[in-house]
């Protein structure tokens, strides 16, 4: 995503002199959504024998697990910010997010020994945190009010993990994993793009809720949505 800026909602009281220039520390928490694919991410299951209950991706798939499996995700989001601004209409953000861990399950086939048979899942986990930079655009509605959009950049990290588990088994003991275990990770500077909405009191506190997009490599959609409480300095 090359260009976004536009516009958040959120509803307070504020004074004028608390809109105006300065700076400010915030601290948010949100929902974080990641949608992308197990091949992209490097999480498809890798068989470690040809026993029964191995997920081959070179094969024909069995029921309900597809030769090209998607992934998607949520997780509780975590962000700090410091940010200046230069008047009521321009200013720079920068701030650190923990996106937490993003999970999603995999059905894989049935695994039978002479003790019985196990029922299957591959996990996958997508863990990342990451620097923002942002020149944000302020538009003041009123005394109260303020949207804004914001355009920047994100340097972040990634920990990637897959791995089998059972789910339900038959008499007798959980059978071996059949597929092996894979732990990666990855890295990379990319864009991100948001709007919001602040919301102003009498006091130095104000409160912002707002969107933001992040265009990372590996991924089809991550995105943030967050409520964050801000200390603006006189």
């Amino acid at each position: 995503m090359n260009r976004i800026l536009a516009t958040t909602i959120a509803v307070m009281l504020c004074t004028p002199s608390i809109a105006a220039a300065g700076a400010y520390l915030g601290i948010g928490i949100g929902g974080n959504r990641t949608e992308s694919s197990l091949a992209d991410l490097g999480l498809v299951p890798v068989c470690e024998s040809t026993t029964s209950g191995c997920y081959q991706d070179t094969q024909p798939p069995p029921v309900g697990v597809g030769s090209d499996p998607d992934f998607s995700g949520s997780d509780i989001s975590f962000n700090f910010v410091a940010g200046w601004m230069f008047n009521r209409n321009i200013g720079l953000e920068i701030g650190y997010i923990d996106f937490g861990t993003a999970t999603d399950d995999l059905g894989l086939p049935e695994s039978c020994a002479t003790f019985g048979c196990s029922s299957r899942q591959w996990t996958s986990e997508v863990e990342r945190d990451g620097w923002q930079l942002f020149l944000i655009g302020n538009l003041p509605l009123n005394d109260s009010f303020d949207l804004f959009g914001k355009l920047g950049v994100i340097d972040w990290n990634a920990d990637y993990a897959g791995y089998e588990r059972s789910a339900v088994y038959a008499s007798g003991p959980p059978l071996g994993e059949q597929n092996a275990r894979i732990r990666t990770s990855d890295d990379g500077t990319d864009l991100a793009a948001g709007f919001g909405i602040n919301m102003h009191t009498d006091s130095p506190f104000s409160l912002r809720a707002d969107f933001t997009y992040y265009d990372m490599d590996n991924t089809d959609l991550v995105y943030v949505l967050q409520f964050m409480a801000l200390y603006h300095f006189e």
